[in-house]
């Protein structure tokens, strides 16, 4: 499947129809409704687009994300995940097409040779340290995995992120796997998008939420000829270095809510007990997950029990007195002690 053909031109949307989420996947789901014909063609073409991306070498990350329902006055009684249905995913794919078809006609050898400048949406090929790591971890659930030098990592990736879906360990496994690939970044220097398994690629279809967007879409007007001001290369850069550092702290306001709101959910379960999985290891304690509500708290060395333990870190485990050893990824079974909203802490104890 490819593009036969598009057209790069300032226009005027004129919407006939604006959908929920929810709303088109009822469509999508009953196949009746306003404009179901060109729905079900679109997710067609998604469908399509999708399995390419994978045969060619796209990663399928498809991380839970944690969602909270509020009373009225906004404190969580419930938490949950956010189910992707087709709806998303065929929005996700076609957005996916647009930018990337606009990165690579920015990269056309005719482009490039009067206005070379653009920005592109890069990430980097993992550390083979780290993905040997992860093969360790997952080794632990009972899947044997191993990258070489000849191994396509996203197959492997993508094969086990298919055994592990709907069980335990799933969120662990999968938060160790995007931890093992490189962060994504804004840079006019094109390395391509190994996540994504292509090689042009860029942020062009959110101007109203992202600056990188924006920056974008005033590169195109310039290539268009419609404004003749360049900027600086290191100018840009620095626009894209900038744009990278905001993103990853909005990633972080982001997380710290998701935290608060864990913590307050928790802060009236103190003594009740939960099973969970060991989400990381350090040298002062481990953070548990409960499975059943994705909450995360630490326990410390001390709540672990007496004598000494040893952090081994390429191994990610504490070693203990009479052969005690906490792993990440192993089962643990949790009571909840102190939830701190202020600072946003949720201890645990085992049990």
């Amino acid at each position: 499947m490819r593009v036969s053909g598009f057209r790069i031109a300032e226009t005027v949307i004129h919407s006939r129809k604006r959908f929920s989420y929810e709303e088109a996947q009822k469509i999508l789901e009953s196949g009746e409704g306003v404009f179901s014909d060109e729905l079900k063609l679109l997710k067609k073409l998604a469908d399509k687009l999708r399995a390419k991306r994978f045969e060619n070498g796209a990663i399928a990350f498809e991380k839970p994300e944690v969602r909270f329902r509020l009373d009225e006055q906004g404190w969580p009684v419930d938490v949950y995940t956010k189910e992707r249905k087709d709806a998303h995913l065929l929005i996700e794919d076609l957005m996916l097409l647009a930018n990337e078809t606009v990165a690579r006609w920015a990269s056309s050898p005719k482009m490039r040779k009067t206005k070379p400048l653009f920005v592109y949406r890069v990430h980097d090929k993992p550390d083979p340290a780290k993905l040997e790591q992860f093969s360790n971890i997952a080794g632990r659930f009972g899947y044997q995995i191993k990258f070489d030098k000849n191994s396509r990592v996203a197959e492997i990736f993508n094969t086990l992120l298919k055994k592990v879906e709907g069980k335990p360990e799933q969120h662990v496994l999968e938060t160790m796997a995007i931890r093992s690939m490189a962060k994504a970044a804004y840079t006019i220097k094109n390395i391509g998008h190994y996540g994504l398994a292509m090689s042009h690629y860029t942020h062009f279809t959110s101007p109203i939420r992202r600056y990188p967007d924006v920056m974008v879409h005033r590169l195109l007007k310039q290539l268009l000829g419609e404004e003749e001001h360049l900027p600086e290369p290191a100018e840009l850069e620095a626009e894209c270095k900038k744009s990278s550092a905001m993103e990853r702290k909005a990633m972080d306001a982001e997380w710290e809510a998701i935290r608060l709101k864990q913590v307050q959910y928790l802060q009236d379960k103190q003594g009740m007990e939960f099973d969970a999985i060991i989400s990381g290891v350090i040298s002062k304690g481990i953070f548990a997950e409960i499975i059943e509500n994705k909450c995360e708290g630490f326990i410390s060395l001390e709540a672990l029990g007496p004598g000494t333990f040893v952090y081994d870190e390429r191994n990610l485990w504490l070693s203990g007195p009479g052969g005690k050893r906490y792993a990440l990824g192993s089962p643990i079974r949790i009571k909840v002690g102190a939830a701190d909203p202020v600072f946003k802490r949720m201890d645990f104890l085992p049990v």
